[in-house]
C-alpha cells in the first residue's frame, strides 16, 4: 500500500506478510470480531544477536536483545464514520537485553551502531492519527512517530545491517522504534511516483525515556525531511525498481568536530566546553532495480528467481559533522529456489568518508587517553554477506557477516585502544506471534 510500512528499517517488499485475510489460531474468533468493529491487533518479536570476534576496540564480545512489538490500529470509518481516518499505536517491550556496552566495544559508526541500546524495558514507538484524502492519494500522519517510517526506505534484505549512517549520525534520527513528535504528508502523483515532506522533533537522549515523558524531553530543534520517489512492482512491470531522493535539514545545534569554545582541540581538552554549530543538511539517494530474471520476464510470477542491484548514497553539505559521505552498493538474489520464494541472498559493500577534522579529533582523543595518537583514515570499508530465510509459518532468520577495514572509534573516542580491522557477525530472528495466535491475518 502507498506509504505503508510493516516495521521501521524494513523493506515492505521483503518483510510483508502473506495477503491471506484469514485469521487462524486460538485468538482468531475474537480478533475477527474486533476487526469487524474497527480494531485490529498484532504482535511481532525481533531478536538481534551481535558478535565482534575480531573487529573493533574490545574483540570477542557479544550482545543480544529481544523486542516484543505490540500494535493496535483503530479504523475510524468503522468506529466513528470518519472516512480514511486511522489511529495507530505501537508499544515495544525489551524482554531481553544483554551487553548495553556493545557499541562502545566495537566503536565504529556503522558496525558499532547495529547493536541495540535499550536501557529501559519498554518504549512508545508509535501513536498517530492518519488521514487519507483525495481517493487515498494524499496521506497525512501526525503524532508520535519516526522519520525512518517514511524516508529513505532501505533496499537490502537484512533488517539489522541496512541503514544509512547520514540519517542517524548526521541528521539526528533516534533509534527506529523510539518515537518523537512529528508530522508527515505524502502525495501520490501517479501510480508509480510520489512526493512527501515532514517535520520531526529533535530530542537527544530519548533512549533513557519512555516516550510518554512529554514534559521531560529536551527539544533541541526540528528535523525537516523531503523526498521524491518512484516505485514499481511485479504487477506493473517485469523488471521493477524503486528510487528516492531524500533531503534533510536539522535546525538543532551540534558539536563542532574539532574545536572547543576557546579554539583548542576538544580531543586534547576533554574538559572544555565544545564549540556549537547551528544546523546541518544533506541528501540521500536510495534505489533498487531488478536486472535479471530466470524466466526472462515472460511469466507472471510475483516471486520470480531474480537478481536486483541496490544502493544508498548520501552526502553532507556540512563539514562540521562527522560523516561527509556514505555509500553502500549491493546485489540481491531473490527466490533462488522456487519452492522457497521468500528466501534471498545478498552481498554488499559500504564506503564511508569522515570529515577531515573529525578524524583529527579521534586521533587527539586517542592520544590524550594514553594511545599513540596516530592518524585515523578518513575512508572506511565494510564488506558484507547476508541472507534472508523464511523457515515457515512466517518465521524469518537473517544472518549477516561483515568485514570492516579502517574502523573508527565514534562511540568510544576517549580510549587508548585502536579500532581493529576484523569480522562482525549477527543474526535477526523475526517471529510473527500475532499471526500465529490468530490476532493478525496470515
Amino acid at each position: 500500500q502507498f506509504n505503508d510500512q510493516t516495521q521501521p528499517r524494513t523493506d515492505p517488499a521483503i518483510a510483508e506478510k502473506a495477503t491471506d485475510p484469514v485469521r487462524v489460531g486460538p485468538l482468531a474468533p475474537w480478533a475477527t470480531h474486533m476487526a469487524e468493529r474497527g480494531l485490529t491487533f498484532d504482535i511481532n518479536i525481533y531478536n538481534f544477536y551481535q558478535a565482534n570476534p575480531s573487529a573493533g576496540l574490545r574483540t570477542g564480545e557479544q550482545s543480544n536483545s529481544t523486542y516484543f512489538v505490540l500494535s493496535m490500529t483503530a479504523d475510524m470509518q468503522r468506529i466513528a464514520n470518519i472516512s480514511g481516518g486511522t489511529i495507530k499505536f505501537t508499544q515495544t517491550f525489551f524482554g531481553n537485553v544483554r551487553n548495553l556496552n556493545m557499541a562502545a566495544d566495537i566503536g565504529d559508526t556503522t558496525v558499532g551502531y547495529q547493536p541495540p541500546f535499550n536501557p529501559n524495558n519498554n518504549r512508545l514507538s508509535l501513536l498517530t492519527y492518519q488521514q487519507k484524502l483525495l481517493d487515498d492519494r494524499l496521506v497525512i500522519e501526525v503524532g508520535r512517530t519516526h522519520p525512518d517510517r517514511y524516508y529513505g526506505l532501505p533496499p537490502c534484505n537484512s533488517i539489522n545491517s541496512c541503514f544509512q549512517d547520514l540519517f542517524y549520525i548526521n541528521a539526528g534520527f533516534t533509534s527506529p522504534l523510539y518515537a518523537v513528535w512529528g508530522a508527515n504528508a505524502a502525495y501520490q502523483l501517479s501510480p508509480t511516483s510520489y512526493v512527501q515532506a515532514g517535520a520531526f522533533s529533535v530530542n537527544p537522549g530519548t533512549n533513557a525515556l519512555s516516550g510518554y515523558d512529554f514534559g521531560y524531553e529536551r527539544l533541541s530543534g526540528a528535523l525537516v525531511m523531503t523526498e521524491i520517489g518512484t516505485k514499481t512492482d511485479y504487477t506493473m512491470t517485469a523488471y521493477p525498481g524503486r528510487a528516492s531522493l531524500t533531503g534533510f535539514f536539522n535546525t538543532a545545534d551540534h558539536d563542532d568536530n574539532f574545536k572547543t569554545v576557546f579554539g583548542t582541540s576538544k580531543g586534547l581538552n576533554p574538559g572544555a566546553p565544545v564549540l556549537q554549530k547551528n544546523g546541518t543538511s544533506g541528501i540521500v539517494l536510495t534505489g533498487t532495480q531488478t536486472v535479471w530474471r530466470a524466466d526472462g520476464g515472460l511469466v507472471a510470477n510475483p516471486h520470480p528467481t531474480s537478481i536486483s542491484l541496490y544502493t544508498g548514497t548520501g552526502y553532507s553539505f556540512d563539514p562540521t559533522v562527522p560523516i561527509r559521505f556514505n555509500s553502500f552498493v549491493g546485489v540481491r538474489l531473490d527466490a533462488p529456489d522456487q519452492s522457497r520464494p521468500n528466501d534471498s541472498y545478498g552481498l554488499k559493500m559500504n564506503w564511508q568518508r569522515l570529515s577531515e577534522n573529525y578524524t583529527q579529533f579521534l586521533s587527539d582523543a586517542n592520544f590524550i587517553s594514553g594511545g599513540s595518537g596516530a592518524p585515523y583514515s578518513r575512508d572506511k570499508f565494510v564488506f558484507e554477506a547476508n541472507a534472508h530465510f523464511d523457515v515457515g509459518a512466517g518465521v524469518i532468520i537473517e544472518p549477516v557477516v561483515q568485514y570492516v577495514v579502517n574502523p573508527n572509534t565514534f562511540w568510544n573516542p576517549f580510549t587508548a585502544r585502536r579500532a581493529k580491522d576484523g569480522f562482525y557477525a549477527g543474526a535477526t530472528l523475526v517471529v510473527p506471534l500475532g499471526t500465529l495466535l490468530g490476532l493478525a491475518p496470515g
